[in-house]
């Protein structure tokens, strides 16, 4: 049976790409961001992707894309059955996702109006609906700063889970596709810089 986490990682494959001779990422990438600050009751949405690319007219582009992962039926019901959790984050993404396991998890109807539908398929997610652009609300400073958070712990744990791309930055060298050090870095390729210890 297919995981949250594993799910989320295939978020983080989704959620990357390094520009050509750059080190430079698209997306900056937060698990678990928490509606507010402190110990309060609040919401959590399972991952909130930010597309750094301006797009022309500049700022046309960038996008807050919001995720909410399911791995069960049972577990997607439960998520009907409370629309405020959603409602806590969808007002101030440019998109957001449901993404499933398997595609049998969402009945046809079922999915709410103005969410996009992502299942996985293989190694892969793909989408199934294409969310809508919306509108959002400007974002609390509260979950701002909530969001900010999440993204540098998420940004931690990543090479705890997968290393950096390789980035080709002036010369025919690998560098680290997150710090620009030369590959395999000890700090974001542990795998790879490992398997080139035993080669």
């Amino acid at each position: 049976m297919t995981t949250e986490r594993e799910i989320l990682d295939l978020l983080a494959a989704r959620y990357t790409a390094v520009r050509q001779g750059t080190i430079a990422d698209r997306w900056v990438r937060a698990e678990h961001v928490q509606s507010r600050l402190g110990h309060n009751m609040k919401r959590v949405a399972d991952f909130i992707a930010a597309d750094k690319y301006p797009g022309i007219p500049y700022g046309t582009a960038l996008a807050f894309h919001g995720h909410e992962v399911k791995v069960s039926r049972s577990d997607w019901l439960t998520e009907l059955r409370d629309p405020e959790k959603a409602e806590a984050f969808r007002p101030y993404m440019h998109h957001w996702w449901l993404v499933v396991s398997d595609v049998s998890i969402v009945k046809p109807g079922e999915l709410p109006d103005g969410w996009g539908l992502i299942a996985r398929s293989g190694e892969r997610l793909r989408v199934k609906v294409q969310a809508p652009r919306l509108t959002p609300l400007p974002m609390p400073t509260d979950l701002i700063v909530s969001l900010m958070s999440s993204a540098a712990r998420t940004a931690h744990r990543e090479p705890l889970r997968r290393d950096a791309p390789l980035a080709y930055v002036g010369s025919w060298d690998g560098r680290c596709g997150w710090c620009g050090e030369l590959a395999p870095c000890p700090a974001h390729q542990p795998r790879a810089l490992a398997l080139s210890a035993t080669a």
